[in-house]
């Protein structure tokens, strides 16, 4: 589970689910949210979209209506001569409109039944009823408009006030014109039958079919956005259960975007989410009003799916905000560095480390905040009065010229004391800092200071005498152990040449031979590792082949490494490498990585020499593959009586690293350790000659 959970292309997988879920839903969301006004209308007639094409009919059937008048008004004028010579051509081109108009309301070609009565609601005017058809029985909802027409001119019955008269009068009354025929009220009754078909292909057809079809298809519409919907909450769930963590590491590993500020990156995140989802709103009701205006067609299909598919991608847009939200503030959550990514919790923490402090240390900054008070009082005062009386005002400037001195007074003394301190610091304990002229407080931190580096010096002394006192004592014990030694070592040799007939006794011997050598070896490493600490062993420096110096130890060792199944690869740099180092130290330093391969390196693998050159030094990396686990750092390995192993199982003595060491910086080299599982690396450099 965990592979899965650090797996890169898993992550990735989730990633493009959660974005595909969310963009399908948006669809289907947005399809829902359009059908949903005819899922909630309990008939086709009660939406927006059969309102609208009413009234539109509506409307051109008035223009038929005032187009009939003018057209009647325009063959009276021409039968009486009045008319001039394009009367014809109008008249004509009136004709061809008007046919045009009776045509579209013929009903052939149209739901919409209407019929045109006089006020008194009996002499009917225009119909597209059949004979002897109820208005109430034709249509399901019966609308009426009634209106005054006059000289082709329609107005409705709605009452204007006139300010001038003071009296409530009709359009028709209140624009009156000269010589015009009389007005003539009349009354428009219309609608559309409740039930129709597509035998008739207009308008109210279409706008039926796509009720219906709305209504049929919303179920789907609110099925699929929840099925995505949960699809992407699901794919959600899994990128906030898998963010932050990475294969091969077990901590949470953080990205750029853990990097800013929590509050600043939610500030950010959430003013594009929102800006988003406004577009998103904003894309919706454009498609909702566009489908109720439009005239359909193919090409206003491609635009409204299109429409359609970019709402989605705002919608995405949006929720990829919010998961990029949520994704970062689980990843700070696992890392337990919330508060301190966040910019207003660092902030209150701050002020209130600081409030603490200030409260915590405020028996020892009494004086400033005393000080700082009267001085700002002062100040306050004096140019409160220096506005009226010039004698504050030079009291006000001596006090600025007062404290300007005293802060420089008080610069230069903290300067005295950082330049004591740095020279302090720089090993010279002697030093004692002038303490004469200094402000009160500055003047116990200086003394404090020279009395510290008195009891420095002392320590050191101490310290000093300490290190020679060990190296003296492991000298002189080293030297007495050598006289019964080199006695047992002798007898052993003497034992060694005799005959013996007892296996047991020969045995015995043996042991006795490798215990004493043993114990020879590390009495004289012990004396070289005091030694060469202490810095008491003599330096003579000189150009030394590096080259030739590891092919001669490799020959010496080649046969004991041989014997523990172990192979040496060297690997020389092309040409020479010299370099400048006392050779019967560098010599012993080689010895003890070797010897220490020897000791340590696991049977069957390789132990690798390797000389590179560069910047003027010249570096010797010897690396083997342990045994034993490396259970201890590497800077531990260098201290005496310290080996990688501790059942102490092995002839080693825990000296030969530490000498290493100690002899390379003797010669004014560097020696470094590193480990990384059991793979054991020294690296030697020198100043290349």
């Amino acid at each position: 589970m965990k592979k899965l959970q650090s797996n890169p292309a898993a992550k990735l997988c989730a990633v493009i689910v959660l974005l595909c879920a969310v963009f399908g839903a948006g669809v289907f969301g947005v399809w829902a949210v359009l059908s949903f006004g005819s899922v909630v209308d309990s008939s086709w007639q009660d939406s927006s979209r059969y309102y609208r094409a009413l009234d539109g009919r509506q409307g051109e059937l008035l223009n038929g209506i005032r187009l009939t008048q003018n057209l009647e008004q325009l063959e009276k004028w021409i039968e009486e001569g009045a008319a001039g010579d394009l009367a014809y051509a109008d008249a004509e081109a009136l004709r061809e409109e008007r046919a045009l108009v009776e045509e579209r309301f013929s009903r052939q070609n149209t739901w919409f039944r209407f019929r045109l009565l006089t006020d008194n609601g009996k002499t009917l005017l225009g119909t597209n009823l059949k004979d002897g058809e109820s208005m109430l029985k034709a249509v399901w909802n019966v609308s009426y408009f009634t209106f005054t027409l006059q000289s082709g001119n329609i107005y409705d019955d709605v009452l204007y006030y006139n300010p001038e008269s003071g009296e409530y009068s009709s359009a028709a009354d209140a624009n009156p014109e000269e010589d015009a025929a009389p007005p003539m009220k009349l009354v428009l009754e219309y609608g559309v039958p409740a039930q129709i078909d597509d035998s008739i292909q207009d308008e109210f057809t279409e706008i039926w079919t796509i009720w219906e079809a709305d209504r049929a298809n919303f179920d789907i519409y609110l099925t699929g956005f929840c099925w995505l919907g949960a699809l992407a909450l699901a794919a959600l769930v899994w990128v906030l259960w898998a963010a932050g963590h990475k294969s091969g590491v077990e901590e949470i590993v953080p990205t750029w975007q853990e990097r800013i500020f929590f509050d600043v990156y939610a500030l950010a995140a959430l003013a594009l989410g929102v800006a988003c989802t406004a577009s998103t709103i904003w894309a919706m009701e454009q498609l909702y009003w566009g489908q109720s205006y439009a005239v359909r067609g193919e090409d206003f299909d491609a635009f409204f799916n299109l429409g359609i598919l970019g709402t989605a991608a705002l919608f995405t847009a949006a929720a990829a905000c919010g998961a990029l939200l949520l994704r970062t503030l689980a990843v700070r959550i696992k890392a337990g560095k919330l508060a301190q990514t966040t910019l207003l919790c660092r902030v209150a923490a701050w002020t209130a480390r600081t409030v603490h402090d200030f409260l915590r240390f405020l028996p020892f900054t009494w004086k400033i905040v005393l000080g700082f008070g009267a001085y700002a009082a002062a100040t306050f005062f004096l140019l409160l009065e220096g506005v009226y009386n010039g004698a504050f005002m030079l009291m006000y400037l001596c006090l600025q010229l007062a404290l300007m001195l005293a802060l420089g007074w008080w610069a230069y003394s903290y300067y005295r004391l950082r330049q004591g301190t740095k020279t302090i610091a720089k090993g010279d304990l002697e030093y004692q800092i002038d303490t004469r002229r200094m402000p009160y407080d500055l003047r116990l931190q200086a003394e404090d200071l020279n009395n510290i580096s008195v009891g420095l010096a002392g320590a050191v002394d101490e310290k000093m005498k300490s290190e020679r006192f060990k190296a003296e004592l492991i000298t002189n014990v080293s030297h007495d152990l050598k006289t019964p030694l080199t006695s047992i070592i002798n007898y052993v040799n003497l034992l060694k040449s005799t005959e013996q007939t007892d296996p047991k006794a020969v045995e015995y011997i043996e042991v006795l031979d490798r215990k004493s050598q043993r114990l020879k070896k590390l009495t004289e490493d012990l004396v070289e590792a005091s030694k060469a600490s202490t810095g008491v062993l003599s330096v003579v420096r000189e150009k030394i082949s590096m080259g030739q110096l590891i092919d001669q130890a490799s020959a010496e060792w080649e046969e004991k490494l041989t014997g523990r199944k172990l192979t040496l690869m060297t690997t020389l740099p092309e040409g020479e490498a010299w370099v400048y180092a006392d050779g019967r130290h560098l010599w012993r330093v080689i010895d003890n990585l070797l010897s220490n391969c020897a000791k340590y390196a696991m049977e069957g693998t390789r132990v690798y020499l390797d000389l590179e050159r560069g910047k003027g030094q010249v570096a010797l990396s010897v690396k083997n593959v342990s045994r034993e686990p490396l259970n201890v750092p590497a800077e531990r390995l260098m201290e005496r009586f310290v080996r990688g192993e501790e059942s102490r199982s092995t002839e080693g003595s825990g000296l030969g690293l530490s000498i290493a060491r100690s002899l390379t910086e003797l010669q004014g080299g560097s020696f470094d350790l590193a480990v990384d599982g059991d793979l054991f690396k020294a690296i030697v450099t020198l100043p290349q000659a």
